[in-house]
């Protein structure tokens, strides 16, 4: 009986112990695991910690990019030589480059923003104020480019033609909230067209003015000289001396045209009857 007892409490002493060394393992396998965890935990904070790093890193330097972006632009409208303005759809202004406010305007731009060109009548007329908008209803209607020319008086006291280029600015819809304009001086262009059409409408009459003073001169000569001898006759009564002396002074007159024709210099016109003009000798001659 003793035996037995023994024995039981030996097998019990074997199963405790088994089952003691079963609870180990597992209690390891689960710290192995629970460390595992915390190992995986671990790495993923730091990883989240990393992004959220790099995140506000791009963060900042997409803001810098974006600054920079916006100072790089400034820059550069402000160098273009040509006046760039931006307006709203109600012609107020939004903005500017310093070629439009010092140059043109001779203002500040703080004193042009939130302005429409009828607030400004120091720096704009209001004749070219009314044109200006004019020109922008026709934009909006059309709702594409469009150029017009206007003549301003700039800073420096000087008048000058641009040309003005306007094209509408949208927003996402494809609604009209503005526009954008840039400006042309053509003064020095213009000026120069002028000379030239003024040089060749000159070419022209003084090929006319040549051409008549060479097909007038010999007729004029011989009508001079069958004056002078009618005139010197003695016996020709009273009547015919006076119509005699008419003659020679209507074909001095002519004569005295065809010297002027033939000293044309310049182009000079003036009215004449109707619409029509005609050259204007005595101007063009310089007599």
């Amino acid at each position: 009986m003793s035996q037995n007892v023994a024995l039981f409490l030996g097998l019990v002493s074997i199963f405790l112990a088994a089952a003691l060394c079963l609870a180990a393992v597992r209690i390891r396998n689960l710290n192995r695991e629970k460390l595992r965890l915390q190992q995986v935990l671990s790495r993923a904070r730091k990883r989240i910690s990393a992004l959220e790093r790099k995140k506000d890193r791009s963060g900042v330097s997409r803001h810098q990019r974006l600054r920079g972006y916006l100072q790089l632009m400034d820059t550069l409208v402000n160098t273009i030589p040509n006046p760039i303005y931006y307006k709203d759809a109600d012609g107020v202004f939004q903005g500017c480059n310093r070629a439009f406010s010092r140059d043109l305007l001779g203002l500040k731009r703080d004193r042009i923003i939130g302005k429409r060109p009828q607030e400004l009548p120091e720096a704009v007329d209001p004749a070219a104020a009314a044109l200006w908008r004019r020109h922008e209803l026709k934009m909006m209607d059309k709702e594409a480019r469009h150029q017009f020319e206007m003549e301003l008086s700039c800073a420096d006291g000087t008048r000058r033609e641009f040309l003005v280029t306007m094209a509408p600015v949208k927003d996402d819809r494809g609604r009209i909230v503005g526009s954008v304009g840039v400006m042309l001086d053509l003064t020095e262009k213009n000026r120069a067209a002028r000379e030239r059409i003024q040089k060749e409408k000159l070419q022209g009459v003084l090929e006319t003015a040549g051409a008549i003073c060479h097909e007038l001169n010999q007729p004029l000569q011989a009508l001079s000289g069958y004056a002078e001898l009618a005139h010197s006759g003695t016996s020709a009564s009273d009547d015919y001396m006076t119509m005699v002396e008419k003659i020679r002074l209507q074909v001095e007159r002519m004569a005295g045209i065809t010297r002027k024709l033939h000293n044309i210099t310049r182009y000079a016109a003036k009215e004449y009857i109707g619409d029509s003009r005609i050259i204007d000798i005595d101007k063009a001659s310089g007599d």
